[in-house]
């Protein structure tokens, strides 16, 4: 009788054990729980999503901004890249109307002027006064750095430009201007 006491008792053991770890295994495979879990991970990637998007949206915006001033800096410097041009070509057009010939008179005013009778103070012929171009033109003096800057200032560039066109830095050129400010009577 002990032996089925004790047998019974390994039993209700097995039993209880089994109750338990049954619970235990439904609890841990129950689809609310598992939905809940998975729903749990998703979340915190969804997060994780959103902080990246916004850390790559700030970094875009920033080089958006970047870019766009070098664009304005790109357009300043096309705009004085045109009103160089510009005035390149006015001067190349000036020097090419300084070279052409002057008219010559025509001959039928010639003619008109020769039959008409002459005043008596015209009668006497006017002195000729020839131009002679100078022997040789004086070698130009070396500009300073005060006068480049000045020059390139009247011309509409900014410190920057200057100072590359003068290979000065754009502190001395800044101090050039400060110290030589346009006066409201100058031609701009």
């Amino acid at each position: 009788m002990d032996l089925v006491i004790a047998v019974l008792i390994v039993i209700a053991v097995q039993l209880v054990a089994f109750l338990i770890l049954r619970g235990r295994i439904h609890q841990e495979l129950n689809a609310t729980s598992l939905l809940k879990d998975v729903q749990d991970e998703v979340d915190g990637m969804v997060r994780e999503l959103n902080l990246s998007a916004e850390r790559n949206i700030g970094l875009l915006e920033a080089r958006i901004e970047e870019l766009e001033g070098l664009l304005s800096q790109a357009d300043q410097k096309m705009i004085l890249l045109a009103r160089e041009l510009e005035r390149r070509e006015k001067t190349a057009e000036v020097y090419s109307q300084l070279k052409r010939p002057l008219p010559q008179p025509v001959p039928e005013a010639v003619e008109a002027s020769e039959s008409a009778p002459l005043p008596e103070s015209a009668a006497e012929p006017e002195p000729v006064i020839e131009w002679k171009p100078a022997a040789e033109p004086e070698p130009e003096r070396p500009r300073t750095l005060k006068e480049r800057v000045l020059a390139f200032r009247d011309q509409g560039l900014g410190s920057g430009a200057i100072a590359s066109a003068t290979g000065a830095t754009r502190g001395e050129v800044e101090l050039i201007l400060s110290l030589n400010p346009v006066s409201p009577s100058a031609p701009n």
